[in-house]
């Protein structure tokens, strides 16, 4: 027994969870600043959501805090993170996948906080997204080429930025969009509360955004550590009875809170709302949060309006970059790329067409008798050009169900045209004035 072992690891040993001045110096200096503000009690809520996710087999995600740099969003994370440790608990976007994987384990059944979307790489950005949500990381052989085990983890993870993830995709340039499963993984919402006080909406008695803000940051560094252990330990009480509980009080939000037609991705992101609030109330309950019973539900319910209002309804996300697609490319070479006809072609002082070359030609425009302007769109360019990465005939379909596209009556999204050049009609997709940005003006006929 005298023979010394060492520990031999891939990685140095990180120990975010620390812990520092006491639980009724956290709940008085900053949790109590929460109440009637909704981002941060909801940040703060989302700090206890980890734990649930094993008890109530939820599926891990996260939620992006966008906004500009002076808004509030790493004030709100910091408070949030102070529920688990302290300055080191909150981590970064500067990283690649590989290397989160295993931050991400350490953060297993908790919560993860990364900040500034911008310092990732646009290539890794999707990828991280998938990543942690999905909780599982890459096989890989070891020294002796066997396959090692995947890591494995739940979390809740928030995050910040100025940006969110589908302008952080495009970024490197190759025509990427934000896949629909990205934006439910990582959901998108709007930093800026809209008080006129950034991300709050009460300063609690303080001068100004900035008075709070610093408040917090200052209290969160003294008192750490202490709430999430709390939380932790009235569960274990009676843990078979946890996945009941937090079903139910799940139903009764979707009940009240999400609008009716809700898409099921919209439901799928709702559901995690759900849970951040039951999280919020069990922890008021248990006398951990300074709160009044419901600000937990009534923050949640704020923020998910909030998101579907910048969303842009409860349709699925990809009828609505169905529209937004085709929308760019008319408002992008509505004036280059289509051919004028009739009362819109130019005329030199003496009544002669004035002839217009027309470079890479995507089809024609001409005036409706409304005076809004029609875009005939020719077939192959609306495959391989204007719905690159869609399915073309679904972007047909929902554009005519918004009464952006004229059918034929008959079901057919293509309909006969007579064009300048052709010998007789041709076949087109013909877009109504609506698709420039006023869809009240396109009547579907």
């Amino acid at each position: 027994m005298d023979e010394r072992f060492y520990f031999q690891s891939d990685s140095s040993f990180d120990d975010p969870y620390t812990i520092n001045g006491s639980l009724e110096g956290w709940r008085n200096e900053v949790a109590r600043y929460a109440v009637g503000n909704s981002r941060l009690a909801f940040a703060i809520s989302a700090g206890f959501a980890g734990p649930l996710l094993l008890p109530t087999d939820s599926e891990s995600g996260g939620f992006h805090l966008r906004g500009g740099s002076s808004v509030g969003k790493s004030t709100v994370l910091t408070a949030a993170g102070s529920s688990w440790g302290g300055r080191d608990f909150i981590r970064t976007w500067r990283a690649t996948s590989n290397g989160l994987e295993s931050v991400a384990a350490l953060h297993n059944d908790g919560l993860l906080c990364l900040d500034e979307l911008s310092q990732v790489d646009s290539r890794e950005a999707g990828q991280i997204a998938y990543l942690i949500a999905n909780g599982v990381g890459k096989t890989r052989a070891g020294r002796s080429g066997e396959a090692r085990k995947a890591l494995r983890w739940r979390t809740l993870f928030l995050s910040t930025g100025e940006i969110d993830l589908a302008t952080k995709i495009a970024e490197d340039g190759r025509g990427r969009r934000v896949a629909a499963g990205q934006e439910a993984r990582l959901v998108d919402l709007p930093a800026d509360a809209g008080a006129g006080l950034g991300i709050f909406e009460d300063l609690h008695g303080l001068a100004s955004a900035a008075d709070l803000a610093q408040h917090l940051k200052a209290a969160a560094a003294r008192h750490h550590g202490h709430a999430a252990p709390a939380f932790i330990r009235f569960l274990t009480r009676d843990f078979g009875g946890i996945g009941p509980l937090v079903a139910e009080h799940q139903r009764e939000f979707l009940t009240e809170a999400l609008p009716e037609g809700a898409d099921g991705q919209v439901r799928r992101v709702a559901g995690r709302f759900a849970l951040v609030a039951a999280a919020g109330e069990m922890v008021t309950s248990f006398g951990i949060l300074p709160w009044p019973q419901g600000e937990a539900t009534k923050a949640c319910r704020r923020c998910l309006a909030d998101w579907i209002a910048q969303r842009g309804g409860v349709e699925p996300a990809e009828d609505r970059e169905a529209v937004s697609a085709v929308r760019r490319f008319i408002q992008g070479h509505g004036s280059s790329r289509f051919e004028p006809m009739g009362d819109l072609v130019h005329h030199d002082s003496t009544g002669t067409p004035i002839d217009v070359r027309i470079q890479n030609r995507a089809g024609f425009r001409r005036r409706r008798g409304n005076g809004g302007t029609e875009f005939l769109v020719l077939p192959e360019v609306w495959k391989t050009e204007i719905c690159q990465g869609m399915d073309s005939m679904r972007v047909a379909k929902v554009l005519a169900e918004h009464g952006l596209l004229k059918t034929d009556g008959q079901g057919k999204f293509q309909t006969l045209h007579r064009v300048l050049g052709s010998s007789g009609p041709i076949r087109c997709y013909a877009l109504l004035p609506g698709i420039l940005g006023d869809e009240g003006e396109g009547d579907g006929s």
